[in-house]
C-alpha cells in the first residue's frame, strides 16, 4: 500500500484548539470594532437630521420676513396713491428706500406692473439680468400670494445657475376694492450673503455651500475650496444625507424644490472626528490584545495536549497489540472516558469481526452460488456449489485452489480477462459485472455472470468472486434474437434482418466498386391454393419455395422471406446485369417445376420476380425495396411467371396511379362523372334493341381520363363499390327520362365489377336502387365478366346471380370467350345473354379461326336459348358476316358510337321504330 504523508492527531488538535480560540478572539473584537462604528455612524444620522431641520428653520424665516415686509410695502397707502395717481417718480423713491431698509437679506428684483403697462417702474439693483429669468410673461401668469424659484443664466452645462425666489402680491385700492397694480419682489441666492451668515450662525460653522442639483449656487468659508478641490466628494451623496471624505464631515439639508422637480440643498463642512478617534483607539489596542490571546492560546493547547495524549497513545497501542495478537484482546481503560469507551467498543467490534468471520466462511461454504476468492490470479478458495458448475466433485477442492484464475475459464476468453487484470492493477476502469464461459471438466462451455469485488482473505488484500450460472438465460436471449431477426416457417432471415444484410452488401460494394441486385419475388396465384388446399398446404408451399431459392443461390447470396409468399434475395456476387438476368432466370425455371404437396397434389407455383440495382437504380435501402416491389407487380401484371428490371417509366406509373386514386376520391365526392350510351341494334328486325351504360370522367385539371386506366385503380383500392352505385342509379334514371319523353328503350346494360359482386349489400344496394329510381327490373341487364364466376373469396357466385335473377333483373356475361369459358359454366350460371369479345371480331372477315369460333359460340348459345350480341364491330363488312352467321344483335361503331344523355335520346328519337340505324359520328 502506498505511504501518504500523515500527521499526528495530538497536534492537529492543538493546533485546531488555538487558530480556533485565536479566531474566536479576533471575531470577537472584529464585531466591537464594526459595533463602535455603527453607533458612530447612527449618531452622525441624528446629528444631520438635526441640522437639516435647523437649516430648513433659518431658511424658512428669511423667507418669511421677506414676505412680511413685501406684504406691509404693498398695503402702504403712499406706494398705493402714487400709483393710482401714476406717479412713476414717487413709486420709484418709496421702492428705492424700501430697498434700503435693513431686514437682513434684501429684495434683488423688485418691480411694480399696471395692468396696461409691464415693467411700469423697476427700483431693483442686481448683479444678474434677472428679467430674462423673470419674464413679464411669467410674472403675470405667477400665482400671487406664494413664493417661487426660477432659474436661468446657465451659459454651459458646468456653469452656476442664477437660482431667483420671486413672490407676487397685488396693490389694491382702499376706497374701491381694484387692483392698481402688481408688486413682484425677488431674492438671488448667488449672492446670498446675509442667508449663508443666517445659516453659519445657526448651524455653527462658516464653511456651507447651496446647491442646486449637483451645481453649486453660492458657497462661503472652507465650502469654496472643497467645491474646487473634492467635487467628487460631494458627488457621493446619492440617497445620504451625509459623507465623510478624508477627515471632514460632509451633511446635506434639502430647503426647497427647484423648477422641474430640481432640488434646492444646503452642504455643510465640519471637521469628522468620531470616527478617526474610534479607528484609532482600536489600532493600539489590537496589538496588546493579540499577544495576549496568542498567549492564552498556547498555555491552553499545552494543558489539553498533557491530558489527551497519553490517554490517545495508549487507545494507539491497543489497536496495534489485537492486530498482532489475537489471543488477548481485553482494553484496559486509561484517564479519558471518551477514549475508553472507544476501546471497549474496538474489544466488542473485534469479537464481533471474529464470529462474523466465521458464519461468512460457513454461508460461502453452503451457498447456492458459485464463490471463489482469488488473489495474484491464484484461487485461494472455491466453494462446492462452483465445483459442481464446473463439473467437479467436493473432493477436487484441494487440487483446484492454488490454479490459475484461467485455468476456470476457455481458452477464448483468457485474452479478455487478462485485459481486466491489467486495467485492475493499474488503477484504470474494469467492468466489475461482466458475463464469460467457464470451461467444465468435460470441456464443455458454461456461460457465468461474475460479480466482483475487493475483499481480505486472511489479512491480505483478494479479490470475491460471485459466479452466477446464467446458460438458460443466454439459450432465452438467443432465442429472443432468432424471433426477432429470422422468419419462423421458414428459417430465413426476416425483414428486419434483411434490411441490415442489404445495407452491409451495399456499404461492401460501395468500396469494392461492385453492384449489388436486389430481387423482390411474389409466388402467382398462391391466394388461390392457400384458399382451396388449405393453410398447411400453402405453409408447405412456402417452405419448399424458400429452399429451392436457396438451392439456387450461392453462399454469400442472402434469401428472405418479407411475409407472405414474398421473398426477397440479395445477389451481391454479381458482375454485371447478365448475370443478373441469368441468376433470376434460373430462379424462375427452378420454381417453375411441379411440387408435390399435401396428400399427393401436384401444384405449379411459378413467381413473378422483379428486379433493381445499386448502385445505377438507386443508393437506398428503403428506396430500392420499393423499386423492387414495383417491378415486381409490373411482372406480375404481364401474366406472372416473368422477371422485370425496374425502370424509371415505372415510377412514373406508379406515381400517375396515386395521382389518379387521389383524384378519383375527390371526383367521386363531387359527382365529376357522366354516363355515355352505345347503342345495341337488332339488324334482323332493323331497331335499337337497348344499349350499354359505359362510364366517363373528365377531370378539371387532367381533362378526359381513359376507364382504362381508371376503372383498374377503382378496383384495386375498392372505390368500385361506390362508383359502381353511381353508374347504376344513374343509368336506372336516364331509362326514366327516356320513358317519360316516350322514348321506346327495350334495356339497359350497366357493368358490374368482380369487386362489387362480392360486397355483402350489393344486392340490398340493387333492389333498393330500382325501386327508388321506378325502374322496370324487366329493362335491366347486368354485365358481368368471366371472372365473377370464378371469384369464391366472398359469397358465393351462384347464390349472388341467382339473387339478381329473383329480382327479375336479367344477366349478361361480357368479354365471352378471353378467360376460363366452358359449356358447363354457362348451364351453372343463369346467363340471358353472351356478348362475344371484340378481340373476336376484329379479324373476323379474313381469319378462319375468329370466324369458327364465333359460329361455335352462336350454336353453343342457341341450344342454351342465350341471346348473342357482338362487341366491337367496327365495318359494314364484320356487321353482315354476323348478320349470315347468326348473330342479328350488334354492338359497336359501325351502328353507333358511345354518346351522352341528350345526344342519345335525340338518337334514339330518330331511329325510334324506324329504318335500320345508321353509322353515327363521333360521340
Amino acid at each position: 500500500m502506498t505511504r501518504r504523508a500523515d500527521f499526528r492527531f495530538n497536534r492537529f488538535v492543538l493546533g485546531l484548539f488555538a487558530v480556533a480560540l485565536l479566531t474566536t478572539s479576533a471575531v470577537l473584537f472584529a464585531i466591537s470594532y464594526v459595533g463602535s462604528l455603527s453607533i458612530a455612524d447612527q449618531e452622525l444620522k441624528r446629528f444631520a437630521h438635526k441640522e437639516a431641520t435647523l437649516a430648513r428653520l433659518v431658511f424658512d424665516q428669511t423667507f418669511s420676513r421677506l414676505d412680511t415686509y413685501l406684504r406691509a410695502l404693498s398695503e402702504n397707502s403712499a406706494l398705493r396713491r402714487a400709483v393710482w395717481s401714476r406717479d412713476e417718480r414717487l413709486v420709484m423713491q418709496i421702492l428705492s428706500d424700501a430697498a434700503r431698509q435693513p431686514i437682513g437679506a434684501q429684495f434683488e428684483l423688485l418691480k411694480v406692473d399696471q395692468p396696461d403697462e409691464t415693467d411700469w417702474v423697476d427700483a431693483g439693483a442686481s448683479l444678474y439680468d434677472l428679467d430674462q429669468i423673470l419674464t413679464p410673461d411669467l410674472r403675470a401668469r405667477m400665482p400671487v400670494g406664494q413664493w417661487h424659484l426660477f432659474t436661468g443664466g446657465e451659459t454651459s452645462a458646468n456653469a452656476a445657475p442664477v437660482l431667483l425666489a420671486a413672490l407676487s402680491v397685488p396693490l389694491v385700492d382702499d376706497i374701491d376694492g381694484r387692483v392698481l397694480g402688481q408688486l413682484t419682489g425677488g431674492y438671488v441666492f448667488n449672492d446670498s450673503k446675509y442667508l449663508l451668515d443666517d445659516l453659519a450662525k445657526a448651524l455653527d460653522t462658516d464653511s456651507l455651500a447651496l446647491f442646486l442639483d449637483d451645481r453649486v449656487v453660492s458657497a462661503s468659508g472652507d465650502m469654496r475650496e472643497v467645491v474646487r478641490r473634492d467635487g467628487a466628494a460631494l458627488r457621493r451623496f446619492g440617497q445620504l444625507d451625509h459623507v465623510l471624505a478624508d477627515d471632514r464631515l460632509l451633511i446635506r439639508s434639502q430647503l426647497e424644490e427647484a423648477p422641474a422637480s430640481r432640488p434646492l440643498y444646503l452642504v455643510s463642512d465640519r471637521p469628522g472626528e468620531t470616527i478617526d478617534n474610534i479607528e484609532a483607539t482600536y489600532q493600539t489596542l489590537f496589538t496588546p490584545f493579540l499577544l495576549y490571546v496568542l498567549a492564552g492560546s498556547v498555555l491552553s493547547a499545552y494543558i489539553l495536549h498533557r491530558f489527551t495524549s497519553p490517554a490517545l497513545e495508549r487507545l494507539v497501542k491497543y489497536a496495534a497489540r489485537i492486530r498482532q495478537d489475537t489471543s488477548d484482546v481485553t482494553y484496559r481503560p486509561g484517564k479519558i472516558r471518551e477514549f475508553n469507551a472507544l476501546g471497549v467498543a474496538l474489544q466488542e467490534a473485534f469479537h464481533d469481526l471474529k464470529e462474523s468471520d466465521a458464519q461468512f466462511r460457513a454461508l460461502i461454504d453452503e451457498s447456492l452460488q458459485g464463490v471463489c476468492i482469488h488473489s495474484n490470479q491464484r484461487i485461494l478458495y472455491i466453494n462446492d456449489a462452483l465445483l459442481r458448475l464446473l463439473g467437479r466433485e467436493s473432493e477436487d477442492r484441494h487440487r483446484v485452489i492454488g490454479l490459475q484464475v484461467l485455468d476456470l475459464f476457455a481458452p477464448e476468453e483468457h485474452e479478455r480477462l487478462k485485459s481486466y487484470a491489467r486495467a485492475r492493477a493499474s488503477g484504470a476502469s474494469a467492468p466489475d459485472v461482466y458475463e464469460a464461459r467457464a470451461l467444465s471438466q468435460t470441456g464443455e462451455r458454461v456461460w457465468v455472470e461474475l460479480h466482483l469485488r475487493q475483499t481480505r482473505w486472511n489479512g491480505a488484500s483478494a479479490y470475491h468472486v460471485t459466479v452466477t450460472d446464467i446458460s438458460e438465460r443466454k439459450r432465452q436471449e438467443e432465442l429472443i434474437v432468432r424471433q426477432a431477426n429470422f422468419d419462423g416457417l421458414t428459417g430465413l432471415p426476416n425483414r428486419t434482418l434483411f434490411r441490415d444484410r442489404l445495407v452491409q452488401a451495399m456499404s461492401r460494394a460501395q468500396w469494392d466498386g461492385n453492384i449489388v441486385a436486389l430481387l423482390f419475388l411474389d409466388l402467382d396465384r398462391f391466394k388461390n391454393i392457400n384458399d382451396s388446399l388449405g393453410h398447411s398446404v400453402g405453409d408447405q408451399l412456402i417452405r419448399e419455395t424458400a429452399a429451392r431459392i436457396g438451392a439456387v443461390l450461392d453462399d454469400h447470396d442472402t434469401v428472405a422471406r418479407l411475409g407472405g409468399d414474398e421473398f426477397a434475395v440479395i445477389l451481391s456476387n454479381v458482375r454485371s446485369v447478365m448475370d443478373v438476368e441469368m441468376a433470376a432466370a434460373r430462379l424462375l425455371a427452378h420454381l417453375g417445376r411441379p411440387l408435390i404437396v399435401g396428400n399427393g397434389v401436384e401444384v405449379f407455383a411459378t413467381a413473378s420476380i422483379g428486379i433493381t440495382v445499386f448502385p445505377s437504380d438507386g443508393r437506398d435501402d428503403e428506396l430500392l425495396l420499393r423499386q423492387a416491389d414495383t417491378a415486381m407487380y409490373h411482372a406480375k401484371a404481364d401474366g406472372g411467371n416473368k422477371l422485370r428490371f425496374f425502370s424509371a417509366h415505372m415510377n412514373e406509373q406508379v406515381a400517375r396511379a396515386l395521382e389518379t386514386e387521389s383524384a378519383l376520391r375527390k371526383a367521386l365526392e363531387r359527382r365529376q362523372f357522366t354516363l355515355n350510351y352505345q347503342p345495341v341494334v337488332d339488324v334482323a328486325h332493323n331497331r335499337i334493341a337497348g344499349c350499354e351504360a359505359l362510364l366517363r370522367w373528365t377531370d378539371p385539371e387532367r381533362g378526359v381520363i381513359s376507364p382504362a386506366e381508371f376503372i383498374p385503380i377503382a378496383e384495386t383500392t375498392g372505390l368500385i363499390v361506390p362508383l359502381g352505385a353511381f353508374v347504376l342509379e344513374e343509368a336506372c334514371l336516364f331509362f326514366q327520362r327516356c320513358a317519360e319523353q316516350g322514348l321506346d328503350l327495350p334495356g339497359i346494360s350497366v357493368n358490374v365489377s368482380p369487386r362489387q359482386c362480392r360486397d355483402e349489400n350489393f344486392i340490398q344496394l340493387v333492389r333498393e336502387t330500382v325501386e327508388r329510381t321506378g325502374m322496370p327490373p324487366e329493362r335491366l341487364h347486368l354485365e358481368i365478366t368471366e371472372s365473377v364466376m370464378f371469384d369464391e373469396t366472398g359469397s358465393d357466385p351462384v347464390e349472388t346471380l341467382n339473387a339478381i335473377r329473383r329480382l327479375g333483373i336479367g344477366l349478361s356475361l361480357d368479354d365471352f370467350g378471353t378467360g376460363f369459358s366452358s359449356l358447363s359454366n354457362l348451364k351453372r350460371f343463369p346467363i340471358d345473354v353472351l356478348k362475344i369479345d371484340r378481340s373476336f371480331i376484329r379479324d373476323l372477315e379474313t381469319d378462319r379461326d375468329d370466324r369458327a369460333l364465333v359460329e361455335a359460340i352462336l350454336a353453343m348459345a342457341s341450344s342454351l336459348g342465350i341471346t348473342v350480341v357482338a362487341e366491337g364491330v367496327e365495318t359494314e363488312g364484320q356487321c353482315t358476316l354476323l348478320g349470315r352467321l347468326g348473330c342479328t344483335r350488334i354492338q359497336g361503331f359501325y351502328l353507333g358510337r358511345p354518346m351522352p344523355d341528350d345526344r342519345f335520346r335525340e338518337y334514339l328519337e330518330a331511329h325510334d321504330g324506324s329504318s335500320r340505324p345508321r353509322k353515327t359520328g363521333t360521340a
